[in-house]
């Protein structure tokens, strides 16, 4: 392979490589948690989240 050809799949590596960071960063963030619907909590926690809530 010429050297011309490899520099060029090497920046075509790099640009996709870069295009995915950015899609990455700039994507839709999550929030943290699992949205209320989580079996890991407790009824006990559901139930004082809910009156300190009021």
């Amino acid at each position: 392979m010429s050297s011309s050809a490899q520099t060029f799949v090497a920046f075509v590596i790099v640009a996709l490589a870069a295009g995915l960071l950015v899609r990455s960063w700039i994507g839709k963030r999550k929030q943290p948690g699992c949205g209320g619907t989580c079996g890991a909590v407790s009824p006990e926690v559901k139930k004082l989240q809910a009156r300190l809530k009021k």
